[in-house]
């Protein structure tokens, strides 16, 4: 038994992980294109909030053609060899 619940453990965490790999390795048009397809049937169990809020999230990137991967504060980002 406890063999076989380690076995969908891992398991669920592989399928986590590559779910997130895949959303990171999408552009935001087809980010925007899965929400609208699984929105709904998110809504239906209860989930609207964080779809719609990642949906805005995903929109503000689309519009602005920023990734959010830098630093919105530049003086915070380290320069080797400046003093």
């Amino acid at each position: 038994m406890e063999l076989l619940l380690q076995n969908v453990l891992v398991g669920v965490v592989v399928a986590g992980c590559v779910v997130f790999s895949a959303w990171r390795l999408m552009s935001p048009r087809l980010r925007l294109k899965t929400l609208d397809l699984v929105g709904p049937a998110m809504g239906l169990i209860g989930a609207s909030g964080p779809i719609t809020r990642l949906r805005a999230d995903t929109l503000g990137k689309l519009v602005t053609g920023t990734c959010s991967a830098c630093s919105s504060n530049k003086s915070a980002v380290h320069h080797p060899g400046r003093r």
